[in-house]
């Protein structure tokens, strides 16, 4: 498994150079897990966070009375946890694999010391994280302030692959997809779509 390219395509250490990669993949290491298992419970102390290679794995909370409440299923390229590792010292939550899943575990000692010694890292990180809240500000401002022809065109327009120079539309939408198209906008939608 190629740890460093897996790292370098990962929102949060995308603007590191090879070599600090290189240092941060020191505190890393492969770890497989199978489907049902579970991988940190909710109040266990927090020693490490995790890359998602492969695979999906879930994020969820028992209430008193024992019913699972699933918060997030994160799937390939997803970090999960690293919050728990800046602030809270225990997981907040627990997770488990809902598929045989690859994960990148990364120590969290490991990755507050390389912090320790190379504080610049810090600002490397905030980068990539100033770019994925600007990605979720587009996301919203499109769900709440666009129509859903315009919300389906966006889709279309992204989701299209060009063959021969035509373009060609993607013929597999996935429901949970269209369903983004539903969502409330502040715009009303009278009738049925009509271009």
């Amino acid at each position: 498994m190629d740890i460093r390219r897996f790292l370098l395509n990962t929102f949060l250490f995308s603007s590191f150079s090879e070599k600090e990669v290189g240092l941060l993949e020191a505190s890393t290491a492969p770890k497989k897990v199978r489907k049902g298992e579970q991988i940190f419970s909710e109040g266990m102390e927090a020693t490490a966070f995790f890359l998602v290679v492969d695979g999906k794995v879930k994020i969820y909370k028992l209430s008193p009375d024992g019913k699972e409440h699933t918060l997030h299923i994160h799937g390939a390229g997803d970090l999960v946890a690293e919050a728990a590792i800046f602030d809270a010292m225990v997981y907040p939550a627990s997770c488990a694999a809902l598929e045989d899943s690859t994960l990148i575990r990364i120590s969290g000692e490991g990755f507050l010391n390389l912090i320790r010694v190379h504080p610049e890292l810090s600002l490397k990180m905030m980068s990539g994280y100033s770019k994925r809240l600007r990605q979720f500000v587009a996301k919203i401002e499109e769900l709440s302030l666009k129509d859903i022809k315009a919300r389906l065109a966006g889709y279309i327009l992204e989701h299209s692959a060009v063959e021969k120079e035509q373009p060609s539309v993607i013929s597999h939408i996935r429901r949970k997809s269209l369903r983004l198209f539903s969502a409330p906008s502040r715009k009303p939608s009278h009738g049925r779509l009509r271009f």
